[in-house]
């Protein structure tokens, strides 16, 4: 445990001290990779059990940088959970309309009945994937993202539209 907080703190200080170079340089990728926002659909599983969820990334044009957010839950019986998780990752293209990227963001997750709702603990996660467009404006996503309060890892899949 005491492990993998040493990695998460090296990786966030890591990609704290590359912010300088991000600003400065014209964005590589842009030519060769994809570029472009979009919202998707898929799924996500941690080894227990596969869950729906929407995905979307904000594209910043000039900048090899995103936002992206996923967002998915579950209800049994009258108890409904919700967890979402933005981050802001660093994009590589790799090749024409496809990128790889890496990145930090949060998690929140909520936990609510017919009665109340309760906000459980936040956390960081890093997330690290690739996504390739297959047409004008259908892209596909895969995705791993590593919660690094010992929440394991959430993997993901989907296909998005474009814009």
């Amino acid at each position: 445990m005491k492990a993998l907080r040493s990695l998460a703190t090296i990786f966030a200080a890591s990609a704290i001290a590359c912010i300088p170079t991000l600003f400065s340089i014209q964005s590589a990728s842009a030519a060769t990779g994809m570029d472009g926002s979009y919202i998707g659909v898929g799924i996500n599983g941690d080894g227990s059990g596969v869950l729906p969820a929407v995905t979307g990334r904000i594209d910043f044009k000039n900048l090899p940088i995103s936002i992206r957010a996923t967002a998915t839950g579950a209800c049994e019986s009258d108890v409904c959970a919700t967890l979402a998780i933005p981050t802001v990752t660093y994009d590589i293209g790799v090749a024409k309309d496809v990128n790889i990227y890496a990145g930090v963001g949060g998690s929140a997750l909520t936990v609510n009945d017919s009665t109340s709702s309760v906000s459980f603990g936040t956390g960081a996660v890093l997330q690290g994937g690739a996504e390739g467009a297959i047409s004008k404006n259908v892209v596909l996503y895969a995705d791993a993202t590593y919660f690094t309060n010992g929440g394991g890892t959430l993997w993901k899949a989907g296909v998005g539209y474009r814009f």
